[in-house]
């Protein structure tokens, strides 16, 4: 009898704290919510302030005019000339976010850089932690947010936190996985898999090497597998979509830009290099993307132009190393353990991804310089997510006898590179901040009410012309700003030194308009102004 008791109460003692657990667990869930958004409003005053450190140049003044346009009832941008990749769909909504909440500001490119490079490192480290639960999760999690924490201030600064390029685009594809990883294998996310990845295409082709050939890679890969182990037919169904839609979201990206031109809206400039290198260039490409990878992941050479800092900058260079180094170790596992059980979907999708970019990189031709390094900037959370899927360091301690057992050491050594990639954030963004390129020179042009001519607060055009002062140049600018019948641009901006390249001179400007009726010299420029509507004289 009394044992029968003794059953019961155990019984009810545990549903008890099942309840219990049941009812807590929303507090926790709202805890850890509260928590995530502390962290990453943290961030994104860090990453705002180093984003600060650097000036950003006309890319950005281009997608803030192009973000109010949109906002203007341009929604298409009918007239606009963009660059070869135009931000579209990733990009180009935020900076309509940013630029109906702060206006026509410079701040507008800095505030969307940190946004997104804040969303980059939350979304790697949720699918760094994958399926794992309690301390496994926050540990994949936390590795992946060690590697990405603190961008190089030199390199770093200008690829991941300035203006919009091609690092952007690895929110909406982290995104991707992250429904790949954690949704159920129903139809339903094929399909959204493959409207995401048209999505994103339409904004950066840059998506069919770093998303949709893998996800059509691995889906037919796994297929094979289950072919060759002869397994039943439904097993082959959910790989069988997803390769279908990733095939499918390629049309259907061609379809969405083809009925965008039919509307009249942008059109993208050509690329103007081929997209595979000659044989004899591949060399040079491979060190070139070792040269990347160091930039990328914070770990380049430092300017030495810093003076007493330089010091520090190199500590922090030589302790990203190991951000790189675990990246590289997971890569070679992930290659090695491809076609074994242990390798779910998602992490051999982004094992495919990091090797897509980096055969991109060293036999292609997006990387003559290190300049060119956001071209390949997506490396760095794919690298980040695959050290956290592939290299778990924080093992149950449970099962390690001992007082120091190899996880809590990995603990331990994880937390202080946390503490210390910290240190190195706040250090990069307590540095100065950097006046907008041309600043004195919109200032001016601004004071002395020469209206027509680069952006500065919404208040002074200035259209882009062809080096030789000839012709229009239309590069991420609207056709109406050429029109004679419209405007009337009365100024050149141009440069006295004869030897100069890559802007207009004082010599070409007046073989082509004439000599100017005034001129003054602001800084390294010279203000050339006219009786005449410039536009007139364009080809």
């Amino acid at each position: 009898m009394s044992e029968g008791v003794a059953s019961t109460v155990a019984a009810g003692d545990e549903q008890t704290a099942g309840r219990s657990r049941r009812i807590a667990s929303p507090g926790r869930r709202l805890l850890w919510a509260g928590g995530l958004l502390l962290v990453g409003a943290g961030l994104f005053t860090l990453y705002l302030f180093q984003s600060g450190v650097g000036p950003f140049n006309s890319d950005g003044a281009s997608m803030i005019l192009q973000a109010q346009a949109m906002l203007h009832g341009n929604p298409l941008l009918q007239g606009w000339r963009v660059a070869d990749v135009s931000f579209y769909t990733t990009e180009l909504p935020e900076y309509m976010l940013v630029v109906a909440a702060r206006g026509l500001r410079p701040d507008v490119v800095h505030i969307c850089g940190a946004l997104t490079y804040t969303l980059t490192v939350l979304l790697a480290a949720f699918l760094a932690r994958g399926r794992a639960t309690g301390r496994a999760g926050v540990g994949r999690a936390l590795l992946a947010g060690a590697i990405m924490l603190a961008p190089g201030i030199t390199g770093g600064t200008e690829v991941f936190l300035e203006n919009p390029d091609h690092a952007g685009t690895a929110v909406p594809i982290l995104i991707l996985l992250l429904l790949l990883d954690r949704a159920p294998e129903r139809w339903y996310v094929p399909a959204a898999v493959g409207l995401l990845l048209a999505w994103v295409q339409v904004a950066d082709q840059l998506t069919l090497i770093a998303a949709t050939v893998p996800v059509a890679a691995v889906a037919g890969v796994r297929l094979l597998v289950l072919a060759a182990r002869r397994r039943p037919r439904g097993e082959f169904r959910y790989d069988g979509l997803l390769l279908a839609a990733a095939v499918a979201s390629v049309a259907l990206a061609a379809l969405a830009e083809a009925a965008i031109r039919a509307l009249g809206g942008f059109r993208e400039s050509p690329l103007v290099y081929g997209l595979l290198a000659p044989v004899s260039q591949i060399p040079a490409n491979a060190r070139m993307m070792g040269r990347t990878l160091l930039l990328l992941f914070g770990a380049n050479d430092p300017d030495r132009g810093h003076g007493g800092t330089h010091q520090l900058l190199e500590i922090s260079a030589q302790l990203h190393l190991i951000g790189l180094a675990l990246a590289a170790a997971a890569l070679a596992a992930a290659v090695i353990l491809f076609f074994t059980a242990r390798m779910d979907r998602v992490t051999q999708i982004v094992a495919a991804a990091a090797a897509a970019t980096l055969a991109a990189g060293v036999f292609g031709t997006v990387l003559p310089d290190l300049a060119h390094a956001h071209e390949v900037a997506i490396l760095l959370p794919l690298g980040a997510v695959l050290a956290g899927r592939m290299l778990p360091l924080l093992p149950s301690a449970g099962r390690l006898p001992g007082r120091w057992r190899p996880g809590r050491a990995a603990a331990i050594a994880l937390g202080a590179w946390l503490a210390v990639g910290l240190a190195a954030l706040c250090f990069a963004a307590g540095q100065p901040p950097a006046a907008p390129t041309n600043q004195g020179l919109a200032n001016w042009l601004v004071a002395h009410h020469y209206t027509d001519g680069v952006a500065s607060g919404g208040q002074v055009l200035v259209t882009p012309i062809t080096y030789q002062a000839n012709g229009q140049w239309r590069w991420e600018s609207p056709a109406d700003w050429y029109q004679a019948s419209d405007r009337r641009a009365d100024f050149v901006v141009a440069v006295a030194d004869p030897t100069a390249t890559g802007v207009i001179t004082t010599a070409t400007a007046v073989r082509s308009f004439g000599p100017p009726a005034r001129q003054y010299q602001v800084g390294q420029y010279v203000v050339m102004v006219y009786d005449y509507n410039l536009l007139t004289r364009l080809g």
